[in-house]
């Protein structure tokens, strides 16, 4: 029972991150994900994600996910924790419900040995752990992983942007994005609930909209917010 744990989504200003695990009950299955074509996600269209995601599904012993929303993403960076430490926290979930023999991660930190320390903290790994750079690339089965989630995350995207219009891609960098984030803040006085109002395109729009601070985010109310989470340790 190996897991093979990757994200999608974690950059954007707009939308869940997605994480997914993929379980193969061998490690000879990743070669049967090789030979179809599996690769880290980034690498593949859309169209070929989306062909795969039910070659995946069938392959897998078992596949685990989770949405990490934006407005958990705002609530923990206004505790003043990392977006490292949140993803830790919810690849040990993942762990936890998939009960492997053995774990791959792709390590979003500049440090796999304390991205690996974070895991620790929220769930018992199993012995058998490899936490690396670019797994996504180097270990089909967490190239899989990497799939499942950025289809998920592209869908979800898509029922967004059915609802409130033309979103983009909800990346910072995509001039449709920051164009529908100005639009609606400049009509609404703040943000859509599916806004990372943490991140800095929000906060820059704030300012030049004429809020020095953005709603509901005041420096007492972020004091408040530490100070309860200290209180519960």
């Amino acid at each position: 029972m190996i897991l093979g744990i990757d994200e999608s989504g974690r950059g954007p200003v707009l939308g869940d991150m997605i994480v997914a695990g993929v379980v193969l009950s061998s490690w000879n299955h990743q070669e049967l994900l090789k030979s179809r074509g599996v690769r880290d996600s980034k690498t593949l269209t859309r169209r070929q994600r989306e062909k795969l995601f039910p070659f995946i599904q069938h392959l897998a012993k078992r596949v685990v996910t989770r949405r990490i929303s934006a407005r958990r993403i705002d609530k923990w960076r206004k505790l003043g924790r990392s977006l490292n430490e949140l993803e830790a926290r919810v690849f040990a979930e993942v762990i936890s419900e998939a009960n492997p023999t053995g774990v791959v991660v792709d390590c979003a930190d500049v440090k796999p040995d304390r991205f690996l320390s974070r895991m620790r903290r929220y769930s018992r790994l199993p012995s058998d752990v490899i936490c690396e750079h670019r797994a996504d690339q180097n270990y089909p089965i967490v190239s899989a992983a990497s799939v499942v989630a950025k289809v998920l995350r592209d869908r979800s995207i898509d029922r967004l942007s059915s609802k409130y219009g033309r979103i983009g891609s909800g990346y910072c960098s995509d001039a449709k994005t920051v164009e529908f984030l100005i639009d609606w803040f400049s009509k609404k006085g703040e943000f859509p609930h599916f806004a990372r109002t943490t991140w800095s395109t929000c906060v820059r729009i704030a300012r030049e909209n004429g809020a020095p601070t953005l709603p509901n985010s005041s420096a007492s109310s972020s004091r408040r917010e530490m100070n309860a989470h200290r209180m519960v340790g």
